[in-house]
Parts: C-alpha cells; sequence; structure tokens
C-alpha cells in the first residue's frame, strides 16, 4: 500500500505532466517495478538493457531524464554517464544513477563529478519516483 507522501508526489506528478523517462537496467524484475510505479505517477518509460545501447536510445527516444543503472553485462555506468554528458546531444539529459552497489557515499561522489543530478540507492521504485518527481519540480521551477 502507497504511504501519504507517495500519494501527494502521485497526484502532483499528474498536474505535472508526463515525463519520459529512459530506464537503463538490465534487471527484468526492476525493470517491472519501475514500470508499474512510473505508471501510476502518470510517465512514460523507456527501457534498455544494455549499457552500450544507452546512448543511442537516448540520441533516438529523447527522453526528458535518465535513470541509469551502475552494472552492466557489457559495460560500466560510469563510462555510460560520461559518454552522455560528453556529448553535446545528450549532455543536458538529467540523469540519475539507481545502484545497488555497497559502498555508496563512494559512488555517488563519482556519479556527482561525472554529471549526474543525483544518485540513488535501489531500494525500492517508489523512493526513486519521489527523486524524479524532485528532479523534475526543480528542473521546472529553474526553467520558468
Amino acid at each position: 500500500m502507497p504511504d501519504a507522501s507517495f500519494s501527494a508526489a502521485v497526484l502532483y506528478s499528474r498536474r505535472m505532466g508526463q515525463c519520459r523517462i529512459l530506464l537503463a537496467d538490465d534487471d527484468p524484475t526492476v525493470q517491472r517495478a519501475v514500470q508499474r510505479v512510473a505508471t501510476e505517477f502518470g510517465h512514460q518509460v523507456l527501457q534498455v538493457s544494455l549499457g552500450s545501447a544507452v546512448v543511442s536510445s537516448a540520441l533516438t527516444q529523447k527522453p526528458d531524464l535518465i535513470v541509469l543503472d551502475i552494472s552492466f553485462p557489457d559495460a560500466d555506468g560510469r563510462d555510460v554517464l560520461a559518454q552522455l554528458k560528453a556529448n553535446a546531444c545528450t549532455s543536458g539529459i538529467p540523469v540519475l544513477i539507481w545502484s545497488a552497489r555497497h559502498d555508496h557515499e563512494s559512488e555517488r561522489r563519482i556519479a556527482l563529478s561525472l554529471g549526474a543530478e543525483d544518485y540513488v540507492e535501489k531500494t525500492d521504485a517508489q523512493l526513486l519516483m519521489r527523486k524524479i518527481e524532485r528532479l523534475l519540480f526543480r528542473l521546472k521551477s529553474s526553467g520558468d
């Protein structure tokens, strides 16, 4: 059962409008969980399972936001983040790092230094969506 802050965030999100989120994660269980929660928030989730496909997907899909895992079978998410930020066409897309790695503080510092907007521990999809909503609000407020 969603908590009160989750329900309030869903209502707020519906007022803000749909966001296209590129979810880069190789775990189908994670993909389904994020898809389910993001849909409740009124967002569209585009999915990619390989780290090597993230930049090309971002170029073709033009997401509003990228949620990027650190660990892929074919790539290191930190390298993918660096590629996204080095490409003029994708450098402006906000990236949230979502990881299950145990050295969270060290990973967080590295991710932020590479240009990530935030680092979220992989605990649950509702926490991720609250972080996404805060980021979207901050970006919308700074754009007004």
